[in-house]
Protein backbone atom coordinates (compact mmCIF):
# COMPACT_ATOMS: atom_id res chain seq x y z
CA UNK A 1 0.00 0.00 0.00
CA UNK A 2 2.96 1.98 -0.18
CA UNK A 3 2.32 3.68 -3.92
CA UNK A 4 -0.66 4.90 -2.57
CA UNK A 5 -0.03 6.33 0.07
CA UNK A 6 1.57 9.08 -1.80
CA UNK A 7 -1.28 10.70 -2.82
CA UNK A 8 -5.12 10.59 -2.95
CA UNK A 9 -6.70 7.23 -4.08
CA UNK A 10 -9.03 9.10 -6.42
CA UNK A 11 -6.07 10.10 -8.04
CA UNK A 12 -4.37 7.09 -9.06
CA UNK A 13 -3.41 6.31 -12.69
CA UNK A 14 -5.37 3.57 -13.52
CA UNK A 15 -8.63 4.68 -11.96
CA UNK A 16 -8.40 7.78 -14.10
CA UNK A 17 -7.24 5.83 -17.21
CA UNK A 18 -10.80 3.29 -16.43
CA UNK A 19 -12.90 6.26 -15.88
CA UNK A 20 -11.24 8.00 -19.34
CA UNK A 21 -11.98 5.00 -21.41
CA UNK A 22 -15.82 4.84 -19.80
CA UNK A 23 -15.97 8.98 -20.82
CA UNK A 24 -14.88 7.89 -24.64
CA UNK A 25 -17.12 4.33 -24.67
CA UNK A 26 -20.79 6.76 -23.72
CA UNK A 27 -19.55 9.86 -26.24
CA UNK A 28 -19.31 7.62 -29.15
CA UNK A 29 -22.37 5.65 -27.90
CA UNK A 30 -24.76 8.80 -27.34
CA UNK A 31 -23.54 9.76 -30.95
CA UNK A 32 -24.28 6.81 -32.98
CA UNK A 33 -26.92 5.47 -31.51
CA UNK A 34 -28.88 8.91 -29.20
CA UNK A 35 -29.32 11.59 -32.10
CA UNK A 36 -25.51 12.66 -32.72
CA UNK A 37 -25.22 14.54 -29.56
CA UNK A 38 -22.50 13.60 -27.12
CA UNK A 39 -23.02 13.33 -23.57
CA UNK A 40 -19.90 14.97 -22.25
CA UNK A 41 -18.47 16.55 -25.28
CA UNK A 42 -20.04 19.81 -24.77
CA UNK A 43 -17.59 21.88 -27.63
CA UNK A 44 -19.03 19.66 -29.99
CA UNK A 45 -22.35 19.81 -29.00
CA UNK A 46 -22.67 23.60 -29.73
CA UNK A 47 -21.03 23.13 -33.22
CA UNK A 48 -24.51 20.42 -33.95
CA UNK A 49 -26.48 22.73 -31.83
CA UNK A 50 -25.16 25.41 -34.59
CA UNK A 51 -26.10 23.11 -37.58
CA UNK A 52 -29.09 22.24 -35.82
CA UNK A 53 -30.43 26.33 -35.82
CA UNK A 54 -29.20 26.63 -39.73
CA UNK A 55 -31.36 23.61 -40.45
CA UNK A 56 -34.25 24.82 -38.41
CA UNK A 57 -33.98 20.96 -36.35
CA UNK A 58 -36.24 22.06 -33.05
CA UNK A 59 -36.01 18.44 -31.72
CA UNK A 60 -32.17 18.45 -32.23
CA UNK A 61 -31.78 21.79 -31.27
CA UNK A 62 -34.07 21.22 -27.51
CA UNK A 63 -31.50 17.94 -26.92
CA UNK A 64 -28.55 20.16 -27.26
CA UNK A 65 -29.51 22.92 -24.79
CA UNK A 66 -30.83 20.38 -22.44
CA UNK A 67 -27.68 18.25 -22.40
CA UNK A 68 -25.63 21.56 -22.21
CA UNK A 69 -27.59 22.65 -19.39
CA UNK A 70 -27.54 19.18 -17.68
CA UNK A 71 -23.71 19.23 -17.86
CA UNK A 72 -23.86 22.31 -15.80
CA UNK A 73 -26.03 20.86 -13.54
CA UNK A 74 -23.72 18.20 -12.94
CA UNK A 75 -21.45 20.19 -12.27
CA UNK A 76 -22.73 22.35 -9.59
CA UNK A 77 -24.43 19.16 -7.69
CA UNK A 78 -20.41 17.59 -7.49
CA UNK A 79 -19.15 20.98 -6.17
CA UNK A 80 -21.88 21.00 -3.70
CA UNK A 81 -21.31 17.52 -2.38
CA UNK A 82 -17.51 18.71 -1.91
CA UNK A 83 -17.97 21.25 0.07
CA UNK A 84 -20.37 19.30 2.20
CA UNK A 85 -18.27 16.14 2.18
CA UNK A 86 -14.62 17.60 2.46
CA UNK A 87 -13.61 14.93 5.44
CA UNK A 88 -13.94 11.82 3.08
CA UNK A 89 -13.44 10.70 -0.02
CA UNK A 90 -16.84 8.37 -0.21
CA UNK A 91 -18.66 10.66 -1.12
CA UNK A 92 -16.92 10.51 -4.55
CA UNK A 93 -18.88 6.88 -5.09
CA UNK A 94 -21.97 8.99 -5.76
CA UNK A 95 -21.22 10.09 -8.72
CA UNK A 96 -20.25 6.58 -9.55
CA UNK A 97 -23.50 5.22 -8.80
CA UNK A 98 -25.82 7.87 -9.87
CA UNK A 99 -23.65 7.18 -13.34
CA UNK A 100 -24.30 3.31 -13.30
CA UNK A 101 -28.24 3.56 -12.48
CA UNK A 102 -28.62 6.08 -15.11
CA UNK A 103 -26.75 3.83 -17.66
CA UNK A 104 -28.64 0.87 -16.64
CA UNK A 105 -31.82 2.43 -16.95
CA UNK A 106 -30.70 4.11 -21.06
CA UNK A 107 -29.98 0.71 -21.86
CA UNK A 108 -33.87 -0.27 -21.40
CA UNK A 109 -35.14 2.79 -23.64
CA UNK A 110 -35.54 2.21 -27.22
CA UNK A 111 -34.71 4.62 -30.10
CA UNK A 112 -37.86 5.52 -30.66
CA UNK A 113 -37.97 7.89 -27.57
CA UNK A 114 -36.73 10.79 -28.02
CA UNK A 115 -32.60 11.50 -27.34
CA UNK A 116 -33.88 15.15 -25.01
CA UNK A 117 -34.87 12.09 -22.13
CA UNK A 118 -31.92 10.14 -22.72
CA UNK A 119 -28.50 12.74 -23.29
CA UNK A 120 -29.79 14.77 -20.93
CA UNK A 121 -29.48 12.76 -17.93
CA UNK A 122 -26.09 10.87 -19.36
CA UNK A 123 -24.41 14.63 -19.63
CA UNK A 124 -25.49 14.61 -15.80
CA UNK A 125 -23.58 12.03 -14.63
CA UNK A 126 -20.49 12.28 -17.36
CA UNK A 127 -19.98 15.89 -15.78
CA UNK A 128 -20.41 14.53 -12.09
CA UNK A 129 -17.75 11.91 -13.05
CA UNK A 130 -15.70 14.38 -14.59
CA UNK A 131 -15.60 16.69 -12.08
CA UNK A 132 -15.65 14.06 -8.78
CA UNK A 133 -12.62 12.35 -10.40
CA UNK A 134 -10.78 15.39 -11.71
CA UNK A 135 -6.97 14.79 -10.88
CA UNK A 136 -4.16 11.78 -12.05
CA UNK A 137 -1.61 11.51 -10.02
CA UNK A 138 -1.48 15.31 -9.03
CA UNK A 139 -2.16 17.17 -11.85
CA UNK A 140 -5.30 18.25 -13.62
CA UNK A 141 -7.17 15.87 -16.48
CA UNK A 142 -10.44 15.37 -17.68
CA UNK A 143 -11.82 12.06 -18.21
CA UNK A 144 -14.67 12.49 -20.48
CA UNK A 145 -13.21 14.33 -22.99
CA UNK A 146 -9.83 14.33 -24.67
CA UNK A 147 -8.86 17.86 -26.11
CA UNK A 148 -7.08 19.34 -22.85
CA UNK A 149 -5.27 16.16 -21.86
CA UNK A 150 -3.50 15.84 -25.62
CA UNK A 151 -2.81 19.44 -25.70
CA UNK A 152 -0.64 18.58 -22.32
CA UNK A 153 0.82 16.00 -23.22
CA UNK A 154 1.94 17.58 -26.42
CA UNK A 155 3.09 20.48 -24.45
CA UNK A 156 5.06 18.76 -21.75
CA UNK A 157 7.05 17.01 -24.52
CA UNK A 158 8.25 19.93 -26.16
CA UNK A 159 8.65 21.11 -22.68
CA UNK A 160 11.38 18.32 -22.13
CA UNK A 161 12.51 19.06 -25.63
CA UNK A 162 13.86 22.23 -24.62
CA UNK A 163 14.55 21.60 -20.66
CA UNK A 164 15.76 17.98 -20.61
CA UNK A 165 13.64 17.12 -17.40
CA UNK A 166 12.58 13.34 -17.40
CA UNK A 167 9.36 14.48 -15.50
CA UNK A 168 8.38 16.44 -18.74
CA UNK A 169 8.93 12.96 -20.62
CA UNK A 170 6.67 11.18 -17.49
CA UNK A 171 3.91 13.76 -17.27
CA UNK A 172 3.73 12.99 -21.89
CA UNK A 173 3.08 9.91 -21.25
CA UNK A 174 0.45 10.21 -18.89
CA UNK A 175 -1.41 12.04 -21.05
CA UNK A 176 -1.09 10.04 -23.88
CA UNK A 177 -2.32 7.14 -22.02
CA UNK A 178 -5.05 9.04 -21.47
CA UNK A 179 -5.65 9.80 -24.71
CA UNK A 180 -5.40 6.48 -25.78
CA UNK A 181 -7.78 5.35 -23.25
CA UNK A 182 -10.41 7.67 -24.17
CA UNK A 183 -10.17 6.70 -28.46
CA UNK A 184 -10.12 3.08 -27.13
CA UNK A 185 -13.00 3.29 -25.40
CA UNK A 186 -14.96 4.74 -28.20
CA UNK A 187 -13.60 2.80 -30.84
CA UNK A 188 -14.60 -0.43 -28.16
CA UNK A 189 -18.03 1.11 -27.65
CA UNK A 190 -18.38 1.85 -31.52
CA UNK A 191 -17.63 -2.01 -32.46
CA UNK A 192 -20.37 -3.57 -29.91
CA UNK A 193 -22.85 -1.16 -30.89
CA UNK A 194 -23.17 -3.53 -34.06
CA UNK A 195 -24.72 -6.30 -32.21
CA UNK A 196 -25.61 -4.24 -29.02
CA UNK A 197 -27.09 -1.09 -30.17
CA UNK A 198 -28.59 0.63 -27.55
CA UNK A 199 -28.00 -2.11 -24.91
CA UNK A 200 -24.38 -1.69 -25.44
CA UNK A 201 -24.31 1.24 -22.37
CA UNK A 202 -24.46 -1.62 -20.26
CA UNK A 203 -20.95 -2.48 -20.78
CA UNK A 204 -20.81 0.61 -18.61
CA UNK A 205 -22.49 -0.33 -15.64
CA UNK A 206 -20.29 -3.30 -15.51
CA UNK A 207 -16.97 -0.99 -16.03
CA UNK A 208 -18.38 1.17 -12.78
CA UNK A 209 -18.29 -1.93 -10.69
CA UNK A 210 -14.99 -2.85 -12.00
CA UNK A 211 -13.44 0.61 -11.41
CA UNK A 212 -15.95 1.75 -8.02
CA UNK A 213 -15.38 -1.49 -6.53
CA UNK A 214 -11.49 -1.31 -7.09
CA UNK A 215 -11.37 2.85 -5.35
CA UNK A 216 -13.59 1.72 -2.57
CA UNK A 217 -11.45 -1.38 -1.73
CA UNK A 218 -8.62 0.79 -1.23
CA UNK A 219 -10.71 3.43 0.92
CA UNK A 220 -11.45 0.51 3.31
CA UNK A 221 -7.57 -0.95 2.87
CA UNK A 222 -6.44 2.93 3.80
CA UNK A 223 -8.81 3.12 6.55
CA UNK A 224 -7.76 -0.02 8.44
CA UNK A 225 -3.98 1.41 8.09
Amino acid sequence: MKRFQSFKLFQLREIAIGLTFIGGFIDAYTYVQRGRVLAAGQTGNIIFLSVDIARQNLPGIMTKIFTMLFFVLGIIVVEIMKHKNNRSHYWRLTSLIAEFIVCVIVGFIPKTVSNIYIAPPLALVMAMQNVAFSQIEGMGYNNVFSTGNLKKAVISFVEYFYHGHRSDVTTALIYFELVFGFAFGAVTSALLQKWLFVRTIWVVPILLLIVGGYYTYLLYLRGKD
